[in-house]
């Protein structure tokens, strides 16, 4: 069945333009890591064993170096063979698997170096600049060939920053990566047992939107009062803004990709997607203590769920469909 359907997955990738596919890869190009293994209690041991911190820390990165060099090689030898399949191009394969090792290296290195040196929004900032001027350098790598003039800069870069991050006291932001990377995957636990309710924090110190806490409905019955609740609590969180745009946004750009079979069927995964996201989200918002003592009771009732999550279920569910409708319109009028 697979051997049957690899060649309409290759007519799916030979739809997406060139440059988006390039983009996918260059991204895939930030997704190393460099960990070191610190425990906030080792504080007051390290004061007086400089040495032993000195060598966990080089060990550490040396360690996560090599994985780093692993993962881009074996991300280069695929996306070299997928560019060739789908798109026979003039990428050279040596060239092309040293200039995205460089490539892949140095924005590992430079992501630690930029978290030394800046927090809040101006790590962001500052990382998305630099994200910017990356992609910049390697478009014009791919489209003029400069491949040997690109891969010694990029593994220049890589050594003077792999120094300067060596010589740089890091304790703090070493430890709190490393941190971060195990609760990450405790977390994964929780959030797949339906039993334990674990709301994820913001970052957010002010909320984005209803500042003031105004009033958005008139009627002040327990379902429109929970219905204002949810409003306030998915728009005051960034983190739940984007991801409702995101699956939204996504699955229509994706239906202009892939085949008008695939795309009922994507529709039919939305719809079912979209809902228990937004049903998750309701339990964050009941399951808070103070919301808690009133499940079962006036305010919060079992049937409110459907009618509050549907201000927002509706919506995004009419637009795919309708996007989905246009585009099996324009499949059959364009035949």
């Amino acid at each position: 069945m697979i051997y049957d359907m690899f060649p309409s997955f290759i007519a799916l990738f030979q739809k997406i333009p060139y440059h988006l596919t390039l983009f996918a890869i260059y991204y895939l190009a930030w997704t190393g890591t460099i960990r070191i293994y610190y425990q906030q209690a080792d504080t007051y041991f390290f004061v007086h064993r400089r040495d032993l911190l000195q060598g966990l820390k080089k060990w550490g990165v040396v360690a996560s170096t090599g994985l780093n060099v692993i993962k881009a090689l074996l991300i280069a030898i695929f996306t070299y063979l997928l560019i060739k399949t789908i798109s026979p191009s003039t990428l050279p394969l040596l060239e092309w698997i040293t200039f995205y090792l460089a490539l892949f290296l140095f924005a590992t290195i430079l992501g630690k170096v930029i978290d030394l040196h800046w927090s809040g929004w101006k790590r962001k900032l500052i990382t998305f600049a630099v994200f910017l001027f990356l992609g910049l350098i390697t478009y014009l790598t791919v489209d003029q060939s400069m491949w040997i003039v690109s891969a010694v800069l990029l593994m220049l870069s890589f050594i003077i920053f792999f120094i300067i991050y060596l010589r740089t006291e890091s304790f703090i932001v070493d430890m709190a990566h490393n941190e971060k990377v195990r609760q990450k995957y405790i977390g994964m636990i929780f959030y797949a047992s339906e039993y334990v309710h674990v709301p994820r924090s913001s970052e957010r110190n002010k909320p984005l939107f209803f500042r003031r806490s105004q009033r958005i409905l008139e009627d002040r019955t327990p379902h429109s009062a929970l219905t204002e609740l949810f409003f306030k609590y998915l728009l005051r969180n960034s983190r739940h803004i984007f991801s409702y745009l995101q699956i939204t946004g996504i699955t229509i750009v994706v239906i202009g990709y892939l085949p008008l079979w695939m795309t009922f069927g994507l529709f039919m995964a939305f719809f079912f997607f979209l809902k228990e996201w937004l049903n998750i989200v309701y339990d964050e918002l009941v399951g808070h203590p103070f919301l808690h003592m009133h499940k079962g009771k006036k305010l919060i009732q079992e049937h409110y769920q459907d009618l509050v999550t549907r201000w927002l279920y509706y919506p995004a569910v009419g637009l795919v469909g309708f996007v989905l409708l246009m585009n099996t319109l324009f499949h059959f009028l364009m035949r």
